[in-house]
């Protein structure tokens, strides 16, 4: 009996997909973001209050403030102009302070850096050496949180839908029975069971997959979660990163291998045609995995 082959679209039904995902895109941007973006300053306040409340409103800030409580580095960061990165601030002072047992040199090296640099526009007080006043502190602290808050709402955007996106896939998945297990190198279609799949990134041949799943027939279906949020990007995510994979993929494995591709975001028509006719990439859509878990029940 011929195998089941994985679903096809034609030009029509991918862009009714493709529109789908573009309305939730924008939707996720609209009262959604809002209400993410006010939730995020209301906390992040109160974590600049406490900052505040241990430097006597910055004008005492000190390697101690850190050493004492060393959750307050992250906040220190965003009283610069402009805010420092996590990444730059650890090689500004030569490491990490740590969480359990604080680095006394580093943290007085993490107030030097941030004294010099913090925003004499949201902090008056600080250049002309005299205490805050109380509408003055709480705007700061205000406007402190809101460029916080912008900056987790893009590392939010970056990062979250993919990995919420993954779960989704682990779900639909379990719910078409196949089982989770530990991730692992995949070389040989040996090195994984037969109705299961990795529980997390793996890798198959010589690159990263975001799931790998045995299907009951033998064949490895090897599936890339992407996130885009704009039609040019989409290129880089579905066609270069995912076509590149696909391509490498069957030199490897043969038509022992399926590349399906689960999209959220905004893609172009163009590169969606490209990837199925020419790339060889199964496209699925995390607003309807529904293809995906009939795909796999039936592959046996």
């Amino acid at each position: 009996m011929a195998r089941i082959e994985p679903p096809r679209w034609t030009v029509e039904q991918l862009e009714a997909d493709r529109v789908r995902s573009l309305s939730n895109f924008i939707a996720s941007w609209g009262a959604e973001g809002t209400r993410r973006y006010e939730s995020a300053v209301a906390e992040l306040s109160q974590r600049l209050d406490r900052l505040f409340s241990a430097s006597a409103d910055l004008a005492q800030l000190s390697g101690l403030t850190f050493v004492q409580d060393t959750s307050l580095l992250e906040a220190a960061r965003f009283v610069t102009a402009p805010p420092v990165s996590a990444d730059d601030l650890r090689t500004l002072i030569g490491g990490n302070v740590g969480h359990k047992r604080p680095d006394e040199a580093r943290a007085a090296e993490a107030a030097r850096i941030v004294r010099s640099a913090w925003d004499p526009i949201r902090f008056p007080w600080l250049r002309e050496d005299r205490a805050a006043n109380g509408t003055e502190r709480n705007t700061a602290i205000l406007w402190t949180a809101s460029i916080w808050a912008i900056e987790s709402m893009r590392t939010y955007q970056r990062n979250t839908p993919a990995r919420a996106q993954e779960a989704q896939v682990s779900d639909a998945l379990t719910t078409a029975g196949f089982e989770p297990v530990t991730t692992r190198s995949i070389l040989s279609l040996e090195d994984i069971d037969r109705g299961t799949f990795t529980s997390g990134e793996c890798r198959v041949g010589d690159h990263k997959c975001d799931r790998a799943v045995r299907l009951y027939d033998g064949r490895l279906l090897a599936i890339e979660c992407k996130v885009s949020n704009s039609a040019v990007n989409s290129k880089k995510r579905l066609n270069n990163d995912v076509g590149a994979k696909a391509a490498a993929w069957r030199k490897d494995f043969g038509a022992q291998l399926i590349t399906a591709a689960v999209l959220a975001g905004v893609y172009s028509l163009g590169n969606l045609t490209s990837a199925q006719a020419h790339d060889g990439v199964t496209i699925l859509w995390a607003h309807d995995l529904k293809p995906l878990v009939s795909f796999v029940r039936g592959a046996r």
